[in-house]
């Protein structure tokens, strides 16, 4: 298991309060084998509930920011150059994570064929998800954490 304490210093400050509020999350986290530069960088890859698909939730921190990815084709970054929130940036990645694993988001992406077009984060509301608009030729796939509202629009 991972020694939180070896990690560097933004990165042991997300793990902290990453694991307060996800402590079954631990075992999925290890070094960023991909991070060159900072080696004692975190990685949390949580496979998908259910299907438990390899292309699960993903958290990064490096560079003082925390990246959160979804599936092959969605992620977020908090804490990027130009963001005038200072240290909050680690609260607003762990709400959207508590957001997203509570499905009160989803994130859908666009292609058009082979061709990735775009992504986005969807709130869910009572009644699901709003409409989602698209252009002809256009395939938007809508998707959650649980799978509750995984649907592709043709």
């Amino acid at each position: 298991m991972l020694d939180v304490s070896r990690l560097n210093d933004h990165s042991k400050q997300f793990a902290v309060l990453l694991f307060r509020e996800f402590p079954d999350w631990l075992p999925y986290a290890r070094y960023d084998p991909y991070e060159e530069f900072e080696r004692e960088a975190l990685l949390v890859e949580v496979p998908r509930p259910g299907d438990h698909s390899s292309h699960g939730l993903f958290i990064t921190t490096s560079e003082w920011e925390v990246s959160v990815g979804f599936g092959e084709n969605f992620h977020t970054r908090f804490g990027v150059v130009g963001d005038e929130s200072g240290d909050r940036f680690l609260d607003r990645a762990i709400a959207f994570i508590r957001d997203f694993v509570e499905e009160r988001v989803a994130v859908a992406t666009a292609s058009e064929g082979d061709e990735w077009l775009g992504a986005w984060i969807v709130p869910i509301g009572d009644d699901g998800p709003g409409p989602i608009d698209r252009e002809d030729g256009v395939t938007v796939r809508l998707r959650s954490w649980r799978g509750t509202w995984d649907r592709e629009i043709h």
